[in-house]
């Protein structure tokens, strides 16, 4: 699964960024982080696994999973009908901005296994908010002063959150310093770049001067997975766009993205998709094809 830095900008007319998701078909969001607070909540179905800083977690209607800010993350779901759910990013700024104190501020919010009923409580406003905010935001076409309700819905939201959810950063486990994310994102960028080449790990540790057994370890210590792994990830995730966008031939779509040969490429995408790239791109294009009959 892909590690990347991503750069998140609010919607123009309000503080927020809401994403809905809703799709019958497996995906995945490769391994990212970014500055802005992430809300995932489910309104109908399940996600399999979000995974966030070494931890796991399956979430079904109504959960709630708070994602703190340049903390990594992914989400995978199987295939699966009527699943829906909604992501809202809370740029930091606006946090801090709406604070006295601007330092940097982190959240203990995430609903699965929560048992302590006043929390219990807190959760439950919080999803009947969360159940509003997306209300407005689909109904916004109907409503010409929409940009103002949904704005103050950002403000009820962040108040919530600081009110019920925030938590001492001292108290959190973790790595997330500058001078870890500023290296990492140097030695992501660097395999974004070079990923359809041939790369290995003494290659890349050359690049950076770092000693292979350190450049190793600190993989798989800080980012869940090994080096190979995650140079994977990548050509996975680039060619899997041109595998559903062209009808380029597999072999040439798994050398042009670095992998060695054809089989190395199936036994990747099968991993993720638990079937070969030629049964779906079939597959995915019977159905399209079908549907535009």
């Amino acid at each position: 699964m892909e590690c990347t830095y991503e750069l998140v900008q609010a919607d123009h007319h309000f503080p927020l960024k809401i994403i809905i998701h809703s799709s019958n078909e497996a995906a995945y969001i490769p391994r990212h982080w970014h500055d802005s607070i992430e809300i995932s909540y489910v309104l109908s179905g399940k996600i399999d696994n979000i995974y966030i800083d070494g931890m796991n977690y399956s979430s079904k209607k109504g959960d709630i999973v708070l994602i703190n800010s340049n903390t990594i993350h992914s989400f995978s779901v199987a295939k699966g009908k009527g699943r829906e759910a909604i992501t809202v990013l809370i740029p930091s700024g606006f946090i801090r901005g709406n604070m006295k104190d601007s330092n940097s501020v982190s959240f203990d919010c995430i609903s699965i296994f929560e048992s302590n009923e006043q929390r219990l409580q807190h959760f439950k406003e919080l999803r009947a908010l969360l159940d509003t905010l997306f209300a407005a935001y689909l109904n916004q076409h109907k409503d010409p002063l929409v940009h103002i309700h949904l704005t103050s819905l950002s403000y009820k939201l962040v108040y919530l959150l600081l009110m019920h959810f925030k938590i001492d950063n001292e108290l959190i486990p973790g790595f997330n310093t500058n001078k870890y994310l500023e290296r990492l994102t140097l030695i992501t960028d660097y395999i974004q770049e070079n990923y359809d080449q041939s790369l290995s790990l003494d290659s890349i540790a050359q690049v950076f001067g770092l000693s292979p057994e350190y450049l190793s370890r600190f993989f798989v210590k800080h980012v869940g997975m090994t080096l190979f792994q995650y140079i994977n990830a990548i050509r996975l995730e680039k060619s899997f766009r041109v595998l559903m966008n062209t009808d380029q031939s597999i072999i040439q779509i798994a050398l042009e993205h670095g992998f060695p040969n054809e089989k190395s490429f199936a036994r990747v995408f099968k991993k993720v998709y638990q079937v070969t790239p030629h049964q779906y791109r079939k597959k995915h294009k019977s159905h399209s094809e079908a549907r535009s009959q």
